[in-house]
């Protein structure tokens, strides 16, 4: 183990000339294998050159969008194949656009859920502040009357279990350190 400590330095040249000799290994070994595309051949000539257009197709489309902007495109002739008819294309963009809609409605519902739990988080907070205003008034006057009625609302308030859990929360976080107590 003191050698490996002493000689530090040959033993990170070994492990960085070592790790250097399998990085080359695994670039040469995926540089060997063809592109996927490439390795595939069709036995019908039809499917090879739609493949081929569609390709193309792609491959121009990287372009455009690597360069920032689309050129106009040339109308396409359309490809004699086996293709739906137009009705069937119409069905499909239709029920897309259907759960394009639902998921956009799906959305608005789920915000609004959010908001609405915000608002109810706000008007117990807002709550609680009148409360904690009419306690502190109450403290302030000395009046024994506002006291007994503010202590009722604060001892209702604790018996819910919500209510109960913020106390406590409030309490540890706002109290003194548990190593002080």
């Amino acid at each position: 183990m003191d050698w490996i400590l002493n000689h530090l330095q040959f033993v990170l040249a070994a492990g960085g000339a070592i790790a250097y000799w399998l990085n080359e290994r695994r670039k040469a070994g995926s540089e060997e294998a063809p592109p996927p595309h490439q390795s595939k051949t069709f036995d019908d000539p039809v499917l090879a050159e739609r493949t081929r257009k569609i390709r193309e197709e792609i491959q121009r489309k990287i372009e455009q969008r690597a360069r920032g902007y689309t050129q106009p495109q040339a109308p396409v002739p359309p490809v004699e194949s086996e293709s739906p008819p137009p009705v069937i294309r119409e069905v499909v963009v239709a029920r897309s656009s259907s759960r394009i809609d639902a998921q956009r409605q799906s959305e608005i519902l789920e915000e609004q859920a959010a908001l609405m739990e915000r608002l109810r988080e706000a008007e117990v907070m807002k709550a609680a502040g009148q409360k904690r205003l009419k306690f502190e008034s109450a403290t302030a006057d000395h009046g024994a009357e506002l006291r007994a009625e503010t202590r009722s609302t604060v001892v209702e308030d604790l018996r819910s279990p919500g209510a109960l859990r913020r106390a406590f929360i409030l309490r540890e976080v706002l109290g003194p350190p548990v190593s002080m107590r």
